[in-house]
């Protein structure tokens, strides 16, 4: 036996299959042949012990051993605890590494060291109900479903991860939304089965909050697409044997699909969804680890994080748009182009006029129609500091912006009550924009918004200055880590 528990050593995560297997099924078959044997305890915590390298030889012979021993002698050690009426512990180790678990892989890790001498550990360790608990748990691990009698123990570390994915997932985040959801964007290492199931599932529900705009760090989303393409080889691209309506009818909240994928990565969490599957409802462990079905979550959420980059940190095009925004005879369509810049009505619209009259200013140059090019100015400055821009329309403004800053003067004028009111409403900007290009068209507004400061004070040269340095300066505050990030990309 002393030998065999020294080769048990050197079965670790990543080894020779050819070398390892041998050791693991003469492990599980001595411990199958007597699973409540003077040495069960022994060779129990033997195959927990190798069972983070049984989680790499999925679906080969030395899985299926190992769980059907470890099944066979958690019965056979509960049995026998029960025909002696009992161990005398009032609790077993094993629970306290359920409620203490982080991932599969780790969790395992937490199990007593068969190289240990038996008469080197606590009561309650070496007692067979114990052992029997670790059977279930390691079982579970390598295959979900395959055993029953686990503790419905849900970590308290996952549980606080439920509670923070469903703040941000319900829009009303406690804490920073990109740290909530970055722990989450790339998968645990040794991935086991279930775990691999929870974090595609979390990746799915998590992927349409990351990419609506309100996470502006871009770094976020190329994680959760690298992580999404790393776990893509372990996803077939083929059919499965289940029939329609088996595999998980995801819940209609991001909130609750993120629940049942941190569920997914805990023996005590299976357990939730395992009693909901028998109470007639929820799909089964095995329906939940489905590859077919988990390549198709993990496929439409990286296409749609890859789409969302695009669209939040890419270029957009805004031709189709001049005939909207130009009228027939080439002048701009100042009625509209000043309401699509109204903040909070149609986000998407209002930051394609925004980036549509940046470039237009660009395009028009320096002899282009002055008044064409200071109204275009004084909407990039609007657009600046009130409307919700994505990254990638922020950041060709601001360039503009900063050639525009460079060739206008700076300095004093001979306005020194200021340019604007101190507390202007983006409305009343806008409604004095409009009037300065079509004063016949567009009345000036009322005497409560300030209409003191004239037309003579909104085309000052120095004006436009301040409105461009003011402009840079907002988006550059606002988008300080993304700056700087892409510039320690471009230095790369």
């Amino acid at each position: 036996m002393n030998e065999l528990i020294e080769e048990w050593d050197g079965v670790t995560a990543g080894a020779a299959p050819e070398e390892a297997d041998p050791v693991v099924l003469e492990c599980a078959r001595l411990l199958a042949a007597e699973p409540d044997g003077e040495q069960a305890v022994l060779l129990t915590f033997g195959l927990v012990n190798m069972a983070r390298y049984v989680l790499g030889r999925r679906g080969a012979d030395v899985e299926r051993a190992v769980v059907d021993a470890l099944g066979a002698a958690a019965e056979a050690m509960d049995e026998q605890c029960l025909q002696a009426g009992g161990c005398g512990h009032a609790a077993h180790p094993y629970t306290d590494s359920l409620e203490e678990w982080d991932t599969d892989a780790d969790g395992l890790l937490d199990a007593p060291d068969a190289q240990v001498p038996l008469d080197e550990w606590d009561g309650a360790e070496v007692c067979p109900r114990n052992a029997a608990g670790w059977a279930r748990t390691a079982a579970d691990v390598i295959l979900p479903g395959s055993t029953d009698g686990i503790p419905e123990i849900v970590p308290e570390s996952h549980q606080r991860y439920i509670r923070s994915l469903g703040s941000v997932l319900n829009d009303y985040p406690n804490g920073d939304p990109f740290w909530d959801l970055e722990i989450h964007a790339g998968p645990p290492g040794d991935l086991s089965r279930a775990a691999l199931a929870g974090y595609v599932v979390v990746a799915h529900a998590n992927c349409w909050y990351a990419g609506s705009g309100r996470i502006r760090q871009r770094s976020l989303l190329d994680d959760m697409i690298e992580g999404l393409e790393s776990v893509l080889p372990l996803l077939p691209d083929e059919a499965c044997a289940h029939e329609d309506g088996e595999h998980p009818a995801l819940r209609s909240g991001s909130d609750e699909q993120a629940s049942e994928g941190i569920h997914l990565q805990s023996p005590g969490g299976r357990t939730v969804l395992r009693e909901e599957h028998e109470d007639g409802y929820g799909a089964s462990l095995e329906a939940w680890t489905c590859t077919t079905f988990l390549r198709a979550l993990a496929v439409e959420a990286r296409d749609h994080l890859r789409e969302a980059v695009d669209r939040l940190f890419g270029t957009r095009e805004t031709a189709h748009l001049d005939p909207v925004y130009l009228r027939p005879d080439g002048r701009l369509d100042i009625d509209l182009l000043t309401e699509r810049h109204v903040p909070f009505k149609d986000e998407t619209a209002s930051e394609e006029a925004a980036l549509w009259a940046a470039r237009r200013y660009e395009q028009l140059g320096p002899d282009g129609p002055a008044l064409d090019r200071t109204v275009l100015l004084l909407l990039m400055g609007t657009a600046a500091d009130s409307l919700e821009l994505s990254y990638g329309i922020a950041r060709e403004i601001l360039g503009i912006l900063r050639t525009a800053a460079a060739d206008l003067p700076g300095g004093a004028c001979a306005h020194a009550d200021g340019h604007a009111p101190t507390r202007e409403r983006t409305s009343d900007r806008l409604a004095h924009i409009a009037h300065l290009y079509a004063p016949d068209a567009c009345p000036a507004p009322g005497p409560d918004s300030g209409q003191g400061f004239g037309n003579e004070a909104l085309t000052c040269p120095v004006h436009l200055a301040e409105v461009a340095t003011k402009g840079i300066a907002e988006i550059e505050e606002q988008f300080e880590d993304e700056l700087e990030a892409e510039e320690e990309r471009l230095a790369e």
